[in-house]
């Protein structure tokens, strides 16, 4: 009994994978498994007293193979099969619609959001142009792919399926990003070396690295900007990498190298010093 309910959950768990990475695992481990059900199948079809119990292995092994290969072409190929009856069963089962919503409206979602290095009013901060060398881009990289690493950071469009991030595509009329709404980095700063601004970020202070060179402060040269201010780091997020966008037909995906989008809080200089 416990067996079949086993079964029965991996089944219906086709329906519902939001994880693409974990269907893709999980595909391949059910292929493999099916097999047995074959076996056992094929034993019981050798001998008259099994036959029934061997057919229905075997009709057990038909269904699960045919769920397995829409699976296949689902993840491994991003195409869904005219003859594909998953969508079906989950509506009819109901599915997780809640879930599939709240993570589509985070995915839409394109606000600058998240742990601040202090308290700022909105009113004094301000947008930087920034300049990122190819060390630093290098720098970036790495601590992008250590957040993954780590499970801090996952580009998986929110866990939703092609069908959702086309939906959100189409609402939004933009692309995509896999790394879903704007992503503060966890430790940022700014450091002044050799004549320029340079931001650094990483992990924590310790594995901080530079990753950008600031070039102007609103429509103020960065120089002007430290002379006129005092400038304190208030957000650093991430941008780039993976994307999808609606093309004719179906999503386009692009890539682009991952950057930073930095703002900074001011206030004049004491003037009284």
């Amino acid at each position: 009994m416990l067996t079949f309910l086993d079964i029965l959950n991996r089944l219906l768990g086709y329906f519902n994978i939001q994880d693409k990475a974990k269907g893709k695992a999980f595909t391949i481990v059910a292929f493999i498994a099916n097999f047995y059900l074959l076996y056992v199948a094929i034993q019981g079809l050798r001998y008259s007293g099994y036959r029934i119990q061997g057919l229905l292995f075997l009709a057990a092994f038909l269904v699960l193979e045919y769920f397995i290969t829409l699976n296949f072409f689902y993840y491994y190929t991003n195409k869904q099969l005219k003859f594909d009856i998953s969508p079906k069963i989950e509506k009819a089962l109901g599915g997780n619609q809640a879930q599939v919503k709240a993570a589509e409206n985070k995915l839409a979602q394109n606000t600058m959001s998240g742990p601040a290095s202090g308290l700022f009013e909105d009113d004094k901060l301000l947008p930087t142009a920034v300049l990122v060398s190819a060390s630093q881009q290098a720098n970036l990289d790495a601590l992008v792919e250590r957040l993954v690493q780590q499970g801090n950071l996952a580009a998986n469009y929110s866990g939703l399926d092609e069908h959702a991030v086309a939906r959100v595509a189409q609402k939004t009329h933009q692309p995509v990003s896999a790394l879903g709404a704007l992503v503060e980095l966890p430790f940022f700063e700014l450091r002044q070396e050799s004549g320029q601004l340079l931001v650094y970020a990483g992990v924590n202070s310790l594995s901080a690295v530079a990753v950008a060179t600031i070039q102007r402060v609103g429509l103020l040269p960065v120089k002007a900007a430290q002379n006129e201010y005092q400038l304190a780091v208030a957000h650093v997020y991430l941008t780039g990498g993976e994307s999808k966008q609606m093309g004719r037909r179906s999503l386009i995906v692009k890539h682009e190298p991952y950057g930073v989008t930095v703002q900074l809080a001011y206030r004049a200089h004491d003037t009284n010093k």
